[in-house]
């Protein structure tokens, strides 16, 4: 008579298994989340658009009251007045944060994400105040490739992207778009660094990029970034532009467009 051992079982069943399988589901948390709040999310009328705005910009966007609160999904989502179907939320700061905030919002029913946010302008040719649309960004993080995507480049959605520059063009507000750089260390930018990508046409630097497209692009939605040059780096100074008016004003007229858009 032969015996099988328990831990026989265990090594044949792990045998079995798909080593590449992902075991958590962003939904089922997100559902129970919501569930433990008092939210159906079979019932719930998510924005489907969503803007997710750096600290400062979605305080001032709060105090134009364009907006009402929703729900507790991926933070406090509003969506605005004018239109239900396009919301906006506090961004998460870092790359591995908007991409967690990111797949929860994808997992409510978000299906296109427009980061709005600050960034260091590289180019010599770059000023305070100026704007930057995203065709994707140079990947100095760890987020893409822990979500299979080991590139030197991780995309924005060109749809998506186009649809902001004729939303911007039509408003008049001049910008540039090309591609950025994205570092998980925002303190640690080296002038080695900025060299290098710069000579390879990075327009800026900041650190949400690579996280949002990676996991758009994996969960098959569309995402993209608008970036307004905050600080210029030079070889020997950093050039700050938060006392300034030029920031304010680009900020203001990003506004005023969204709201005016919808």
């Amino acid at each position: 008579m032969s015996i099988i051992k328990s831990h026989d079982i265990t090594n044949e069943h792990r045998s079995e298994m798909d080593k590449n399988k992902v075991l958590t589901d962003p939904k089922k948390l997100v559902r129970l989340e919501l569930k433990n709040e008092g939210y159906d999310l079979d019932q719930m009328n998510v924005p489907k658009r969503v803007y997710l705005l750096a600290d400062s910009l979605y305080d001032k966007m709060l105090l134009r009251n364009c907006g009402t609160y929703k729900y507790p999904l991926g933070g406090e989502l509003y969506a605005f007045n004018a239109n239900e179907n396009v919301g906006f939320i506090k961004g998460n700061m870092c790359s591995p944060a908007i991409a967690t905030q990111v797949e929860d919002l994808i997992a409510g029913g978000v299906q296109e994400l427009i980061h709005i946010g600050f960034a260091g302008g590289l180019q010599p040719d770059m000023q305070i105040g100026d704007i930057v649309i995203t065709d994707g960004a140079y990947n100095d993080t760890a987020v893409a490739r822990l979500y299979g995507y080991d590139l030197d480049i991780i995309e924005s959605s060109r749809e998506l992207t186009s649809a902001l520059c004729r939303l911007l063009f039509d408003a008049e507000i001049a910008y540039r778009r090309g591609i950025h750089w994205t570092t998980d260390a925002g303190y640690m930018e080296t002038w080695g660094q900025i060299i290098e990508y710069k000579d390879k046409g990075a327009l800026c630097v900041e650190m949400e990029g690579v996280g949002l497209f990676t996991v758009a692009t994996y969960r098959k939605c569309l995402a993209t970034a608008i970036y307004v040059i905050s600080d210029v780096h030079f070889k020997d100074d950093w050039n700050l532009g938060w006392d300034g008016n030029k920031l304010e004003e680009s900020i203001q007229r990003i506004l005023d467009t969204i709201i005016s858009s919808l």
